[in-house]
């Protein structure tokens, strides 16, 4: 598989199991010692951090414990920024979707910025920096 579609292969799968409740799977896309960053655009709150795959876990599941909806995640418009040896700088767009009886509704949007590691067991979000546009109505 060439690094390209491994990349989108690791996006499509994160955004599988958020839409999914999957928070195993979730893990599965970070390394064991993986930092995600979480900002809300315009907000005054500080940067939210979650160090490890545990707190990551943590944080995914506490947040889908609060979810009566059915939701889609779409990750676009992906630019690969970098590529060495083992590693990559990426980023991206998420759309957040909510699929009601009469369509799909386009809830919250984002910017990923993603490093990611590939290491002999595969490629990892390293790091995730997500800059949200707006909170939920």
């Amino acid at each position: 598989m060439d690094q390209l579609t491994e990349i989108t292969s690791l996006l499509a799968k994160y955004a599988f199991a958020n839409d999914n409740n999957n928070v195993p799977m979730i893990g599965e896309c970070f390394a064991e010692d993986a930092v995600f960053e979480l900002d809300i655009r315009g907000s005054s709150e500080p940067t939210m951090f979650f160090r490890g795959r545990a707190e990551i876990e943590g944080l995914m599941s506490s947040s889908m414990e609060s979810q009566n909806d059915i939701r889609r995640h779409f990750i676009t418009n992906l630019r690969v920024l970098s590529v060495e040896k083992d590693k990559a700088k990426i980023s991206s767009y998420l759309l957040l979707g909510v699929s009601e009886p009469t369509g799909l509704r386009i809830v919250q949007s984002g910017l990923y910025e993603d490093d990611l590691a590939w290491t002999p067991s595969g490629l990892f979000i390293q790091h995730r920096h997500l800059t949200m546009d707006g909170t939920f109505a």
